[in-house]
């Protein structure tokens, strides 16, 4: 699910290196899957700085917030998540439990409280899944160590559908990052698509081979169907040039982003999806319905 902190930008930073307006906002990246645990992550947006006094990856932790008391409901029984260190995340702290399963169909309530704050966010999970017919790897030309991958979906008539695509390179990982490009709306696709699978990388060129697999590493996607408010969020993030990373913490224009959370920023979202493991070698997989 991709785990994502905000970036809030505002006004021309001061003499020191601060943005002169930053304010502390509180981002909620959360998500329920059906059949799936809900993980929660809690941030404070970063204060922007001039390049030579970037925040570093170790000073992260100063930006998570691990004393919130953060609750999910069904509307049948509510849940208090537990906080708890994951190096499979970034950042490396999240909120979950084992005790609640999402349902499609169902809606879940957010309430996070903090010191100070408290956030609530709304959010249902679609009762339908994308359909996928295939999975397509194939060598590049003239690369016998890289591989290009396509996913073949189905359209369903009659079934509006927006799509969220993920990925997941390599075993150590908990964690599903955005695929570049990887937000969907099926209004503009025929009856069937072909989705190119990449890499989301820090440029914007799409000849940069970073974006594609090594042959025989193992990779993991996840293909979700979401609401209309989740797909607007994606959009607008994924549309961002400077926000082709995987994470909304290299975005420079969170602020501007739409949001489910009241009281915060980010987003709740509940997914219902398909999730394939597969070692990227030449060939076809078959998707979660037979091939026409």
């Amino acid at each position: 699910m991709a785990v994502i902190m905000g970036l809030v930008l505002l006004s021309q930073s001061c003499d020191d290196g601060f943005m002169s307006s930053y304010r502390d906002e509180l981002i909620v990246e959360g998500w329920i899957d059906d059949g799936g645990f809900p993980v929660v992550i809690v941030t404070h947006s970063l204060p922007v700085r001039s390049k030579e006094e970037a925040i570093k990856v170790s000073q992260i932790s100063q930006f998570m917030e691990m004393g919130a008391k953060v609750t999910v409901s069904d509307g049948d029984s509510s849940v208090i998540l537990t906080g708890k260190l994951d190096q499979g995340y970034y950042p490396p702290y999240i909120y979950t439990t084992s005790r609640l399963r999402g349902k499609a169909g169902k809606s879940y309530t957010l309430t996070v409280q903090t010191k100070d704050r408290f956030l609530t966010a709304n959010t249902t999970i679609p009762l339908n899944g994308p359909v996928v017919d295939s999975v397509v790897c194939r060598k590049m030309d003239g690369n016998d160590t890289l591989c290009f991958v396509i996913l073949y979906l189905k359209n369903v008539p009659d079934r509006r559908e927006y799509y969220k695509i993920f990925l997941q390179d390599g075993p150590a990982l908990a964690q599903f990052r955005s695929s570049y490009l990887g937000v969907i709306d099926d209004a503009i696709a025929d009856s069937s698509m072909r989705i190119p699978l990449m890499r989301t990388v820090r440029d914007d060129f799409k000849e940069d081979k970073r974006r594609y697999f090594n042959t025989d590493s193992l990779l993991s996607i996840k293909v979700s169907t979401m609401d209309s408010v989740s797909y607007s969020i994606w959009k607008l993030f994924s549309n961002n040039t400077i926000s082709n990373y995987f994470s909304f913490l290299m975005s420079s224009s969170t602020s501007n982003l739409p949001t489910n959370i009241d009281g915060g920023m980010g987003y709740w979202c509940g997914y219902n999806s398909y999730i394939s493991t597969f070692t990227v070698t030449p060939g076809t997989l078959p998707g979660n319905y037979p091939l026409p």
